[in-house]
């Protein structure tokens, strides 16, 4: 009996040890009447619930601002602030608000029931309960609460993952489309670096006469020092266009982007015989964007416009033999009646024909040797952004793709 005894004492001991890994979820019971209060409490404890009590409205929302619980037993008619405003109050509260409520009362009336539920309650248990049908809507109502907290994590999770693959396909867009950068590059550098070894000769014939013309030598290093500016900024914004990072957000201006993809494509627009239009809006069109998927949208919508209108002709913006009008591509900035801040870019190719519903598609191309990828790429990244991109056949031929992302709002201290 002895040695019985001690297996059970060891046996009270164990599982005294293994509660706390075994507790089915955190309870705050709001009651007012003590004895209902304590004998709800003892219960759910010994179902193996951990259990804070609150015997009025006050406290209840005291005690769950302290420490946010995983379900609230809410009695209704209590002095004070009644169940209905307390429930109300937590479901304003954040970290409160998707907290599982439910009701406890007297009273089973249709009215109750709806009020309750139009509070924010999840579920009503009528008094005298039955403590078997308060511990299975109890675990129900757990366990649908953790359900949608796992929902919503791997939704989280989802969307991070999203954003990451988003960034490496637009990485290895812009990488592919790298020659055509390459070669905006080399033609714009050749002019910098032609000035820089044109003045650097002149300053030696200038520093070979007597007496050295020093005011000409220190106005040709400032024109030296310009020119090599001028060739820096070029060469860090292709890095920026091709290196591979997170997206970050930052306060920018649509016209401002504009003007510096008309920049880097200048050189590449006019190997083309293309004419690239910038129409500016008025005053500055401030968006919260990655700058360099920004650029990367306007690329690409700009390089699909220019390779709209085919082969070169003779002269810059002439006409197109195939559809016989102006080789131009127009950036069209401006405010929506929305508040939403757009870009247009108009083309006179031929327009798109029937193909209008699947130019999003990832893989589909309309070209005899595209990837199909840089519409469906910058759709993404738009509407990673917020923000929405559509397309259209102009009236008297052409095309125009159109995107609008969401104005920013105004930065501290008024500044645009």
């Amino acid at each position: 009996m002895e040695a019985e005894g001690r297996r059970e004492q060891a046996r009270e001991q164990n599982q005294a040890q293994q509660a706390p890994e075994q507790v089915r979820g955190d309870i705050l019971v709001v009651e007012d009447t003590p004895a209902s209060l304590q004998l709800l409490s003892k219960l759910l404890t010994d179902a193996g619930y951990r259990v804070r009590e609150a015997p009025n409205g006050e406290l209840a929302l005291w005690s769950a601002q302290a420490q946010a619980p995983e379900l609230v037993l809410l009695d209704i008619r209590m002095p004070g602030i009644d169940g209905y405003e307390v429930c109300s109050r937590l479901k304003q509260m954040p970290g409160l608000d998707e907290v599982p409520v439910i009701f406890l009362s007297a009273h089973s009336d249709t009215d109750d029931k709806l009020r309750g539920f139009q509070v924010g309650g999840v579920d009503f248990i009528s008094k005298p309960f039955h403590f078997e049908e308060v511990n299975a809507r109890v675990m129900a109502h757990l366990k649908i609460r953790r359900l949608q907290q796992q929902l919503a994590a791997q939704n989280d999770q989802l969307q991070r993952e999203s954003r990451q693959r988003l960034a490496e396909i637009a990485h290895m867009n812009r990488n592919a489309s790298a020659s055509v950068y390459c070669a905006a590059l080399v033609h714009e550098l050749n002019q910098p670096l032609a000035a820089i070894m044109s003045n650097a000769e002149a300053a030696e014939l200038f520093l070979q006469m007597t007496p050295p013309a020093l005011d000409d030598v220190e106005e040709i290093l400032g024109d030296i020092r310009r020119d090599d500016r001028r060739a820096s900024e070029l060469i860090q914004r292709m890095r920026e266009l091709l290196k591979k990072s997170d997206p970050v957000a930052q306060r920018l201006d649509l016209n401002e982007a504009v003007a510096q993809v008309i920049a880097l494509l200048g050189s590449e627009a006019r190997m083309r015989r293309v004419l690239l239009q910038a129409e500016p809006a008025p005053a500055p069109l401030m968006v919260s964007a990655d700058p360099v998927q920004l650029q990367q949208i306007l690329i690409n919508l700009v390089l699909n416009g220019m390779d709209a209108m085919g082969a070169s002709p003779q002269g810059i913006g002439a006409a197109d033999g195939g559809c016989g009008k102006p080789r131009q591509v127009v950036l069209r900035a401006g405010l929506r009646g929305d508040g939403m801040a757009e870009v247009l870019v108009r083309d006179h190719g031929c327009g798109f024909g029937a193909n209008q519903e699947r130019l999003f598609e990832s893989f589909f191309t309309t070209k005899a040797h595209g990837m199909g990828l840089g519409l469906s790429i910058a759709a993404a990244i738009v509407q990673a952004h917020g923000g929405r991109i559509w397309a259209d056949n102009n009236p008297d031929g052409g095309a125009t793709v159109g995107f609008a992302l969401p104005s920013a709002p105004a930065a501290a201290g008024g500044q645009p």
